[in-house]
């Protein structure tokens, strides 16, 4: 199958049929694929080189893999966490059934086998890797020439293409942190949307100011319009509006006319140019800067991007419409403990006291057991769900694990009658979960107090060795 470029075999994996659909991207190279959930269609993308390292590790563990060809969650969620690419490993770990199968169409189609493709069946065999892994292999790009075509690229360049992207996943997955790579104090302006935002509050509008002792009116720009003016006055740079919890308010009201310059041609640019009716507004652009009007008109220029952050789980959040998403590219951050604060928490368990566990080694417990009876992946505990200082004493890591974990955990994840999925069947309600943090009493179920206890034990025998 070398002889088919990538866009190609990517087409022909998704004309297999099935539940899961692919798509080719073209920059990494990488490959995006979709879950069918409740809630809707959901994008997750994972590069080439990811793959190729994905199909090396099955290579190596080719007899667990070739006894395990018919999809099972519980196995081989446990084979895919043993991935060595991070990003294979949070997919494989939380898209389970979706991932299973994005690597059995590529399979399928690297070897060009006969038979119809099965859904929920990989076929395994030495033959079948090493050919998958030479097709993928023949279609990395050359990496350091690569590099060497960055060489004198600044992140600031203009010559980069504006976009519009929605950066989502659970609570403490990185969202921001993803955005700052890219942004700084220099680069980007930023806000936050609440419920109460409004149109006026993002472009802005007229307000009172004192002139000695009488009171005039002025514009006062918005984030938008401050954006604009930023980008424009600075075409050798690229610049960046940053809105974090763009759900939380009516995003389409707060947007209003400006809506329609979401759309951009292949520069980055608005397609639509939009006419500013309010004099104010166009007076403050064309002082600060005039070459952002055009005949009494405004497009979004091509060195201007938005980047926003979102967690469809908030119980604040606003309906965003179709016509408003199509405009954004959503990119799922998945939950990666690779990266995580470190620190540890005391766990009371019935019978022994307490113990410890780290951070990472909790919230992947209560996430497996979250997984495991169907709660979205939108509520799961990403590794930065506490930081660092919230960790740095044992008292500072009680009172999150009390105040911020536990609460989190019982009102907004389980608060319909789900509780018992991770806390004992005595805890009745949120205070006696609170009060009840004390040696030998029973604050989680007894799969969670096992699986701790199993991870404490571990950690203490590590310790011993060491």
């Amino acid at each position: 199958m070398t002889d088919i470029r990538i866009d190609e075999f990517v087409s022909e994996c998704n004309g297999l049929g099935g539940a899961i659909s692919l798509d080719y991207e073209p920059v990494a190279p990488s490959i995006r694929f979709s879950n069918s959930g409740r809630r809707g269609l959901k994008y997750f993308s994972i590069s080439l080189a990811d793959l190729v390292q994905s199909f090396e590790d099955i290579k190596k563990r080719l007899d667990d893999y070739s006894q395990a060809q018919e999809y099972s969650q519980d196995t081989h969620r446990t084979l895919f966490y043993a991935l060595t690419s991070e990003t294979a490993s949070a997919l494989g770990g939380t898209q389970t059934m979706p991932f299973f199968n994005v690597l059995a169409k590529i399979i399928h189609v690297a070897n060009n086998l006969d038979a119809p493709f099965q859904e929920n069946r990989m076929i395994i065999s030495e033959e079948t890797v090493d050919k998958t892994l030479d097709y993928l292999v023949s279609q990395l790009p050359d990496n350091e020439l690569y590099l060497s075509s960055l060489g004198s690229t600044d992140l600031d360049s203009s010559d980069k293409s504006g976009t519009n992207i929605i950066y989502y996943g659970a609570p403490g997955v990185g969202k921001s942190y993803k955005i700052d790579k890219e942004c700084n104090a220099t680069n980007s302006i930023r806000t936050i949307f609440h419920p109460d935002t409004q149109n006026s509050d993002f472009i802005g509008c007229l307000k009172p100011k004192m002139n000695g002792s009488n009171v005039v009116y002025e514009f006062r720009a918005g984030p938008f319009t401050k954006a604009i003016v930023k980008a424009y006055t600075n075409q050798d740079k690229h610049i960046y509006l940053v809105i974090e919890e763009i759900n939380r308010a009516a995003s389409a009201a707060v947007f209003g006319e400006i809506f329609q310059l979401l759309d951009r041609d292949s520069t980055g640019k608005s397609v639509y140019p939009i006419d500013l009716v309010d004099p104010d507004m166009l007076e403050f652009i064309q002082s600060k800067a005039p070459t952002a009007i055009t005949n009494g008109q405004l497009r979004i220029p091509s060195n201007l991007s938005l980047f926003a952050t979102m967690n469809s789980s908030d119980q604040a959040v606003m309906p965003m419409d179709t016509a408003f998403k199509r405009r954004w590219i959503f990119e799922y951050i998945p939950i990666d403990f690779s990266s995580c604060p470190a620190g540890s928490l005391s766990i009371p368990i019935r019978d022994n006291g307490e113990i410890k566990v780290s951070w990472s080694d909790f919230a992947k417990s209560i996430n497996n057991a979250l997984i495991d009876n169907s709660i979205p992946e939108d509520r799961l505990l990403g590794p930065w769900f506490l930081s660092p200082a919230e960790l740095k004493t044992p008292e500072l890591a009680q009172q999150a694990l009390k105040g911020k974990v536990c609460l989190y955990l019982w009102d907004d994840v389980l608060r319909h009658g789900l509780s018992t999925v991770i806390f004992d069947v005595g805890v009745k309600n949120y205070g006696q979960l609170n009060s009840s943090f004390k040696p030998n009493n029973p604050i989680f179920n007894e799969r969670i107090e096992q699986e701790l206890l199993n991870v404490a034990i571990t950690q203490e025998e590590e310790a011993i060795e060491e």
